[in-house]
Protein backbone atom coordinates (compact mmCIF):
# COMPACT_ATOMS: atom_id res chain seq x y z
CA UNK A 1 0.00 0.00 0.00
CA UNK A 2 2.94 2.28 1.02
CA UNK A 3 4.24 1.47 -2.32
CA UNK A 4 1.39 2.51 -4.35
CA UNK A 5 0.60 5.63 -2.56
CA UNK A 6 4.03 6.60 -3.45
CA UNK A 7 4.00 5.31 -7.29
CA UNK A 8 0.69 7.67 -7.39
CA UNK A 9 2.56 10.86 -6.02
CA UNK A 10 5.05 10.37 -8.73
CA UNK A 11 2.76 10.18 -11.73
CA UNK A 12 0.77 12.84 -10.42
CA UNK A 13 3.89 15.19 -10.28
CA UNK A 14 5.21 13.77 -13.57
CA UNK A 15 1.72 14.41 -15.24
CA UNK A 16 2.18 18.11 -13.34
CA UNK A 17 4.97 18.55 -14.99
CA UNK A 18 4.53 17.18 -18.23
CA UNK A 19 1.72 19.64 -18.58
CA UNK A 20 3.69 22.61 -17.50
CA UNK A 21 6.32 21.96 -20.49
CA UNK A 22 8.90 20.24 -17.89
CA UNK A 23 11.09 16.93 -19.11
CA UNK A 24 11.98 15.27 -16.08
CA UNK A 25 14.31 13.57 -18.01
CA UNK A 26 16.00 16.55 -19.95
CA UNK A 27 18.13 17.45 -17.05
CA UNK A 28 21.83 18.87 -18.79
CA UNK A 29 24.58 16.40 -17.63
CA UNK A 30 26.68 18.82 -15.11
CA UNK A 31 29.79 20.80 -16.60
CA UNK A 32 32.02 23.19 -15.90
CA UNK A 33 30.99 26.45 -14.16
CA UNK A 34 29.16 28.84 -16.07
CA UNK A 35 25.75 29.39 -17.95
CA UNK A 36 25.45 27.12 -20.76
CA UNK A 37 22.04 26.28 -22.56
CA UNK A 38 19.90 22.83 -22.08
CA UNK A 39 19.67 20.66 -25.48
CA UNK A 40 16.54 20.11 -24.24
CA UNK A 41 14.69 23.41 -23.68
CA UNK A 42 17.25 25.67 -24.74
CA UNK A 43 16.99 27.32 -21.42
CA UNK A 44 20.45 28.39 -19.93
CA UNK A 45 22.42 26.93 -16.72
CA UNK A 46 24.82 27.36 -14.17
CA UNK A 47 26.30 24.22 -12.52
CA UNK A 48 27.65 24.51 -8.92
CA UNK A 49 29.18 22.41 -6.44
CA UNK A 50 26.93 21.75 -3.16
CA UNK A 51 27.71 20.81 -0.01
CA UNK A 52 26.72 17.40 -0.83
CA UNK A 53 29.71 17.19 -3.32
CA UNK A 54 27.80 16.98 -6.12
CA UNK A 55 27.64 18.98 -9.59
CA UNK A 56 23.64 20.59 -9.88
CA UNK A 57 22.81 22.21 -12.78
CA UNK A 58 20.00 24.95 -12.18
CA UNK A 59 18.22 27.29 -14.71
CA UNK A 60 20.11 30.84 -14.94
CA UNK A 61 17.46 33.55 -13.23
CA UNK A 62 15.33 31.14 -11.74
CA UNK A 63 11.72 32.28 -11.21
CA UNK A 64 9.95 29.39 -8.48
CA UNK A 65 12.30 28.52 -5.56
CA UNK A 66 11.29 25.91 -2.92
CA UNK A 67 13.10 26.48 0.73
CA UNK A 68 13.43 24.22 3.61
CA UNK A 69 16.24 25.55 5.88
CA UNK A 70 17.27 25.45 9.85
CA UNK A 71 18.60 28.89 9.57
CA UNK A 72 17.16 30.88 7.34
CA UNK A 73 20.40 32.22 5.47
CA UNK A 74 18.89 31.28 1.75
CA UNK A 75 15.61 33.22 2.13
CA UNK A 76 17.18 35.99 4.09
CA UNK A 77 19.82 36.15 1.51
CA UNK A 78 17.39 36.52 -1.65
CA UNK A 79 14.86 39.24 0.37
CA UNK A 80 18.66 41.01 0.72
CA UNK A 81 19.36 40.35 -2.69
CA UNK A 82 15.78 41.52 -3.68
CA UNK A 83 14.48 38.37 -5.50
CA UNK A 84 12.38 36.92 -2.53
CA UNK A 85 9.18 37.40 -5.14
CA UNK A 86 10.64 33.69 -6.22
CA UNK A 87 9.42 32.10 -3.35
CA UNK A 88 6.55 29.87 -3.67
CA UNK A 89 7.26 27.00 -1.07
CA UNK A 90 8.83 26.46 2.05
CA UNK A 91 9.20 23.80 5.32
CA UNK A 92 6.63 23.70 7.96
CA UNK A 93 8.93 25.28 10.64
CA UNK A 94 9.45 28.32 8.35
CA UNK A 95 5.92 28.76 7.71
CA UNK A 96 5.33 29.06 11.32
CA UNK A 97 7.81 31.37 12.15
CA UNK A 98 6.40 34.79 12.50
CA UNK A 99 9.84 36.22 12.94
CA UNK A 100 10.99 34.73 9.78
CA UNK A 101 8.24 35.74 7.75
CA UNK A 102 8.09 39.74 8.84
CA UNK A 103 11.91 39.88 7.47
CA UNK A 104 11.10 37.55 4.65
CA UNK A 105 7.60 38.87 3.74
CA UNK A 106 6.93 36.51 0.77
CA UNK A 107 7.21 33.76 2.86
CA UNK A 108 3.41 34.51 3.81
CA UNK A 109 2.02 33.25 0.79
CA UNK A 110 4.59 30.40 0.21
CA UNK A 111 3.30 26.85 0.28
CA UNK A 112 4.21 24.38 2.99
CA UNK A 113 5.35 21.89 1.83
CA UNK A 114 6.40 19.91 5.06
CA UNK A 115 10.25 19.00 5.51
CA UNK A 116 12.32 16.06 5.11
CA UNK A 117 11.84 15.47 9.26
CA UNK A 118 7.70 15.40 8.77
CA UNK A 119 7.93 13.95 5.48
CA UNK A 120 7.99 16.08 1.66
CA UNK A 121 4.36 16.56 -0.11
CA UNK A 122 5.92 15.56 -2.94
CA UNK A 123 2.86 16.40 -5.04
CA UNK A 124 1.96 19.69 -3.53
CA UNK A 125 6.13 20.44 -4.32
CA UNK A 126 5.99 19.02 -7.94
CA UNK A 127 2.33 21.25 -8.61
CA UNK A 128 4.12 24.73 -7.44
CA UNK A 129 6.74 23.74 -10.63
CA UNK A 130 10.08 24.76 -8.95
CA UNK A 131 12.91 25.67 -11.21
CA UNK A 132 15.40 24.27 -8.06
CA UNK A 133 14.97 23.37 -4.58
CA UNK A 134 17.15 24.74 -1.70
CA UNK A 135 17.57 21.84 1.49
CA UNK A 136 19.59 22.65 4.24
CA UNK A 137 20.45 18.68 5.62
CA UNK A 138 20.88 17.84 9.80
CA UNK A 139 23.54 15.48 9.15
CA UNK A 140 24.47 14.13 12.81
CA UNK A 141 24.55 10.53 12.12
CA UNK A 142 24.05 7.73 8.79
CA UNK A 143 20.84 7.65 9.33
CA UNK A 144 19.71 11.55 8.69
CA UNK A 145 21.94 11.45 5.81
CA UNK A 146 20.48 8.14 4.74
CA UNK A 147 16.92 10.04 4.76
CA UNK A 148 17.84 13.01 3.46
CA UNK A 149 19.17 11.15 0.37
CA UNK A 150 15.65 9.54 0.05
CA UNK A 151 14.42 12.82 0.23
CA UNK A 152 16.88 14.38 -2.64
CA UNK A 153 16.95 11.01 -4.98
CA UNK A 154 12.76 11.91 -5.06
CA UNK A 155 12.94 15.49 -5.54
CA UNK A 156 15.56 15.03 -8.36
CA UNK A 157 13.46 11.71 -9.81
CA UNK A 158 10.27 14.61 -10.44
CA UNK A 159 13.25 16.74 -12.68
CA UNK A 160 14.03 19.45 -10.60
CA UNK A 161 17.17 20.30 -9.41
CA UNK A 162 18.10 19.82 -5.75
CA UNK A 163 20.65 22.21 -4.42
CA UNK A 164 21.99 20.55 -0.43
CA UNK A 165 23.47 22.89 1.85
CA UNK A 166 24.62 20.48 5.27
CA UNK A 167 23.53 22.60 8.86
CA UNK A 168 26.77 24.38 10.25
CA UNK A 169 26.93 22.38 13.62
CA UNK A 170 27.64 19.01 11.42
CA UNK A 171 31.11 19.87 9.65
CA UNK A 172 33.51 18.00 11.40
CA UNK A 173 35.11 21.31 12.53
CA UNK A 174 32.13 23.95 12.80
CA UNK A 175 33.10 27.68 11.52
CA UNK A 176 30.93 30.46 10.67
CA UNK A 177 32.75 30.19 6.88
CA UNK A 178 30.26 27.16 6.27
CA UNK A 179 27.32 29.02 7.28
CA UNK A 180 28.00 31.84 4.98
CA UNK A 181 28.38 29.21 2.09
CA UNK A 182 24.76 29.69 1.83
CA UNK A 183 25.25 32.72 1.10
CA UNK A 184 27.54 32.47 -1.39
CA UNK A 185 26.19 29.06 -3.39
CA UNK A 186 22.61 31.11 -3.23
CA UNK A 187 24.24 34.41 -4.71
CA UNK A 188 25.58 32.09 -7.70
CA UNK A 189 22.33 30.48 -8.27
CA UNK A 190 20.60 34.27 -9.09
CA UNK A 191 23.95 35.73 -10.43
CA UNK A 192 24.04 38.12 -7.47
CA UNK A 193 27.86 36.97 -6.63
CA UNK A 194 28.66 40.44 -6.25
CA UNK A 195 25.73 41.04 -3.76
CA UNK A 196 26.19 37.75 -1.70
CA UNK A 197 30.52 39.00 -1.29
CA UNK A 198 29.04 42.32 -0.20
CA UNK A 199 26.93 40.77 2.35
CA UNK A 200 29.36 38.12 3.84
CA UNK A 201 31.81 41.20 3.94
CA UNK A 202 29.21 43.42 5.87
CA UNK A 203 28.37 40.00 8.71
CA UNK A 204 32.23 39.63 8.77
CA UNK A 205 32.78 43.01 9.99
CA UNK A 206 30.51 42.63 12.51
CA UNK A 207 32.40 39.95 13.70
CA UNK A 208 35.20 41.33 13.84
CA UNK A 209 33.64 43.88 16.25
CA UNK A 210 33.80 41.09 18.97
CA UNK A 211 36.89 39.51 17.72
CA UNK A 212 39.09 42.35 18.22
CA UNK A 213 38.18 43.27 21.24
CA UNK A 214 38.03 39.84 23.35
CA UNK A 215 41.06 38.15 21.27
CA UNK A 216 43.59 38.82 23.49
CA UNK A 217 41.97 37.53 26.81
CA UNK A 218 44.07 34.69 28.06
CA UNK A 219 42.59 31.40 28.36
CA UNK A 220 43.25 31.14 32.08
CA UNK A 221 40.74 34.82 32.18
CA UNK A 222 38.08 33.76 29.58
CA UNK A 223 34.19 33.86 30.94
CA UNK A 224 33.10 30.13 31.89
CA UNK A 225 29.88 29.87 29.99
CA UNK A 226 27.05 27.45 28.89
CA UNK A 227 25.17 28.09 25.73
CA UNK A 228 21.76 26.93 27.28
CA UNK A 229 19.10 25.92 24.69
CA UNK A 230 15.38 25.91 25.11
CA UNK A 231 13.53 23.48 26.29
CA UNK A 232 16.33 21.59 27.87
CA UNK A 233 19.48 21.55 25.91
CA UNK A 234 22.82 22.95 26.53
CA UNK A 235 25.11 23.29 23.04
CA UNK A 236 28.48 20.89 23.22
CA UNK A 237 31.74 21.40 21.56
CA UNK A 238 30.57 20.08 18.22
CA UNK A 239 27.99 22.66 17.49
CA UNK A 240 28.53 25.78 15.57
CA UNK A 241 27.38 27.80 18.79
CA UNK A 242 30.49 26.28 20.50
CA UNK A 243 32.59 27.85 18.22
CA UNK A 244 30.67 31.39 18.87
CA UNK A 245 32.03 31.25 22.34
CA UNK A 246 35.06 29.84 21.96
CA UNK A 247 36.28 31.53 19.14
CA UNK A 248 34.92 34.21 18.22
CA UNK A 249 33.53 36.00 21.98
CA UNK A 250 36.81 34.31 23.09
CA UNK A 251 34.67 32.65 26.28
CA UNK A 252 35.36 29.16 27.34
CA UNK A 253 32.41 26.95 26.81
CA UNK A 254 32.46 24.14 29.69
CA UNK A 255 30.28 21.81 28.31
CA UNK A 256 32.29 19.13 26.80
CA UNK A 257 30.79 17.03 24.00
CA UNK A 258 28.17 16.63 21.26
CA UNK A 259 26.20 18.75 19.76
CA UNK A 260 22.19 19.17 21.32
CA UNK A 261 22.94 17.72 24.78
CA UNK A 262 19.84 17.04 26.87
CA UNK A 263 20.72 18.87 30.35
CA UNK A 264 18.47 18.21 33.96
CA UNK A 265 18.30 20.84 36.62
CA UNK A 266 20.78 19.24 38.75
CA UNK A 267 23.04 18.59 35.99
CA UNK A 268 22.80 22.64 35.20
CA UNK A 269 23.45 23.59 38.44
CA UNK A 270 26.69 21.56 39.11
CA UNK A 271 28.31 23.07 35.80
CA UNK A 272 27.09 26.42 37.55
CA UNK A 273 28.65 29.04 34.55
CA UNK A 274 29.35 32.38 35.68
CA UNK A 275 27.52 33.50 32.61
CA UNK A 276 24.92 31.99 30.71
CA UNK A 277 23.27 32.37 27.37
CA UNK A 278 19.76 31.47 26.90
CA UNK A 279 18.56 30.62 23.19
CA UNK A 280 15.10 30.57 21.57
CA UNK A 281 15.41 27.57 19.59
CA UNK A 282 12.12 25.67 20.58
CA UNK A 283 10.64 29.51 21.42
CA UNK A 284 12.13 32.83 23.35
CA UNK A 285 12.92 32.39 26.96
CA UNK A 286 12.16 36.14 28.55
CA UNK A 287 14.57 36.61 31.28
CA UNK A 288 12.29 38.11 33.71
CA UNK A 289 10.72 33.67 33.87
CA UNK A 290 13.61 32.95 35.02
CA UNK A 291 14.51 35.86 37.83
CA UNK A 292 11.18 34.57 38.34
CA UNK A 293 11.38 31.55 39.04
CA UNK A 294 8.78 29.89 36.33
CA UNK A 295 9.09 26.72 35.15
CA UNK A 296 9.64 27.07 31.36
CA UNK A 297 11.35 23.73 29.74
CA UNK A 298 13.55 23.93 33.49
CA UNK A 299 12.16 24.67 36.44
CA UNK A 300 14.11 27.73 36.97
CA UNK A 301 12.82 28.07 40.94
CA UNK A 302 15.56 24.96 41.85
CA UNK A 303 18.42 27.24 39.77
CA UNK A 304 18.10 30.46 41.96
CA UNK A 305 21.60 29.72 43.27
CA UNK A 306 23.24 28.92 39.78
CA UNK A 307 25.98 31.83 39.52
CA UNK A 308 24.72 33.37 36.84
CA UNK A 309 21.16 33.89 38.22
CA UNK A 310 22.26 35.32 41.64
CA UNK A 311 24.82 37.86 39.75
CA UNK A 312 21.98 38.83 36.32
CA UNK A 313 24.58 37.52 33.98
CA UNK A 314 22.05 36.09 31.46
CA UNK A 315 21.95 37.12 28.13
CA UNK A 316 18.39 35.95 25.96
CA UNK A 317 18.89 35.27 22.30
CA UNK A 318 15.64 35.90 20.01
CA UNK A 319 13.99 32.74 18.24
CA UNK A 320 16.07 33.06 15.03
CA UNK A 321 19.37 35.14 15.94
CA UNK A 322 21.06 32.44 18.18
CA UNK A 323 21.79 30.31 14.77
CA UNK A 324 24.25 30.34 12.35
CA UNK A 325 22.82 33.05 10.28
CA UNK A 326 22.58 36.53 9.00
CA UNK A 327 21.63 38.07 12.51
CA UNK A 328 25.15 36.34 14.43
CA UNK A 329 27.10 39.51 14.20
CA UNK A 330 24.48 41.80 16.35
CA UNK A 331 23.20 38.42 18.90
CA UNK A 332 27.08 37.46 19.44
CA UNK A 333 27.46 41.14 19.95
CA UNK A 334 25.25 40.83 23.16
CA UNK A 335 27.17 37.76 23.96
CA UNK A 336 30.08 39.36 24.34
CA UNK A 337 29.29 42.64 26.11
CA UNK A 338 27.58 39.75 28.90
CA UNK A 339 31.26 37.95 29.49
CA UNK A 340 33.16 41.05 29.26
CA UNK A 341 30.99 44.02 29.73
CA UNK A 342 34.16 46.52 30.37
CA UNK A 343 35.23 46.02 26.73
CA UNK A 344 32.02 47.19 25.77
CA UNK A 345 30.61 49.71 28.17
CA UNK A 346 31.48 52.32 25.02
CA UNK A 347 28.88 50.64 23.05
CA UNK A 348 24.92 51.24 22.83
CA UNK A 349 23.94 47.25 22.01
CA UNK A 350 20.45 48.48 21.49
CA UNK A 351 21.15 51.53 18.95
CA UNK A 352 23.97 48.65 17.28
CA UNK A 353 20.99 46.23 16.68
CA UNK A 354 18.70 48.83 15.25
CA UNK A 355 21.62 50.20 12.82
CA UNK A 356 22.03 46.65 11.76
CA UNK A 357 18.61 45.35 10.71
CA UNK A 358 18.54 49.31 8.89
CA UNK A 359 21.54 48.96 7.10
CA UNK A 360 21.25 44.99 6.36
CA UNK A 361 18.43 44.50 5.40
CA UNK A 362 17.26 48.14 4.34
CA UNK A 363 14.36 48.90 7.24
CA UNK A 364 13.56 52.11 8.43
CA UNK A 365 13.57 52.19 12.63
CA UNK A 366 9.82 51.40 13.10
CA UNK A 367 10.52 48.38 10.64
CA UNK A 368 13.45 47.51 12.57
CA UNK A 369 12.53 47.67 16.15
CA UNK A 370 9.15 45.81 14.66
CA UNK A 371 11.60 43.09 13.45
CA UNK A 372 13.76 42.75 16.88
CA UNK A 373 10.09 42.26 19.32
CA UNK A 374 9.29 39.54 17.03
CA UNK A 375 12.85 37.86 17.77
CA UNK A 376 10.63 36.82 20.70
CA UNK A 377 8.58 34.29 19.29
CA UNK A 378 7.56 31.78 21.97
CA UNK A 379 7.20 29.10 19.28
CA UNK A 380 6.59 25.65 21.21
CA UNK A 381 7.65 27.02 24.63
CA UNK A 382 5.19 26.43 27.25
CA UNK A 383 5.53 28.49 30.60
CA UNK A 384 3.65 27.18 33.43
Amino acid sequence: MKVHRVLAVLLTAALLLTACGANPSAQPAPTAAGAVPSAATGTETVTLTDHWGRSVSVPVDPKRVVVMEWEGLVTKSIRIFGVDGTLVGVDTATKKMGYREMLVPSIASAVDIGSAWSGVNYEKLASLRPDVVFLEAWVASDENRAMHQQVIDTIESLGIPVIVLISPSNFDQPNISTAWEHITITGQVFGKQAEAAQLVARLEQGLDVVRERTQDIPEAERAQMVFFSTVNYVMGHKSIQSFFLTDIVHAANIVDEGTFVTISEEQLLALDPEAMVIAGHEGYLDLSLIYEGRHAGLNWANLAEMRAVQSNRLVALGYDEWRATVETPIALLKVAALAYPERFADLDIAAEEVAFYREVYGMDEAEALAAIEAQKYIGELEVK
